[in-house]
């Protein structure tokens, strides 16, 4: 039995993460029944979160940049002639890799004490994600994956599911603001009801 929490990726994915934190507290503190950790997500999220995973799994290697940024020097404003270098990411291990691969497959299936329970994307939230970013693209940093986790939220609502999304997304938070949508941010332990 669901609760009544649809997770973005973000959040799907901080339940696989290794780091602890205070937001994995949160987050599990509302969706964890007994022992059991149930919840919605979006069939994007199904598919966004190996991508997630994925470039974890990627080594990143140190990349310098040249600055372009304008900077104040006294009362001038000149070109910055820096470089900065982007941090390198040693690559996840194969073996954690496939470890969070097994356990995504086992909550996707409902197998095991975390169990995700996929809103499949319709013609309606296509089309909802669509008016979405028509609507607000232009105000935040709201992209198609995020229009699409909205639109299967909105949907279920409108289809008479009590749902509250957890999500930390900026952009996606302003948007549910904007459409009067229930959010809880595990980031800021405070539920938002608009």
């Amino acid at each position: 039995m669901p609760s009544s929490f649809m997770l973005d990726t973000n959040a799907y994915f901080l339940l696989f993460e290794g780091a602890k934190a205070l937001s994995y507290s949160n987050l599990i503190e509302k969706i964890r029944v007994g022992k059991m950790k149930f919840f919605y997500i979006s069939e994007i999220t199904s598919m966004e979160i190996h991508s997630v995973l994925g470039k974890y799994r990627r080594e990143t290697p140190h990349q310098p940049q040249r600055c372009d940024r304008k900077i104040v020097s006294g009362s001038n404003i000149e070109t910055c002639s820096n470089t900065w270098i982007t941090q390198k990411r040693k690559p996840m291990k194969l073996s954690l890799f496939l470890h969070i691969q097994k356990l995504i497959a086992d909550a996707e299936a409902r197998r095991g004490d975390i169990q995700a329970t996929i809103l499949k994307l319709d013609n309606n939230s296509i089309e909802k994600a669509r008016n979405l970013l028509i609507s607000y693209a232009d105000r935040y940093n709201f992209g198609s994956h995020d229009a699409l986790i909205a639109g299967s939220f909105i949907t279920a609502k409108e289809s008479g599911m009590n749902l509250t999304l957890i999500t930390s997304d900026r952009g996606l938070k302003a948007v549910l603001k904007e459409e009067s949508m229930s959010l809880y941010d595990p980031l800021t332990p405070q539920s938002l009801t608009f």
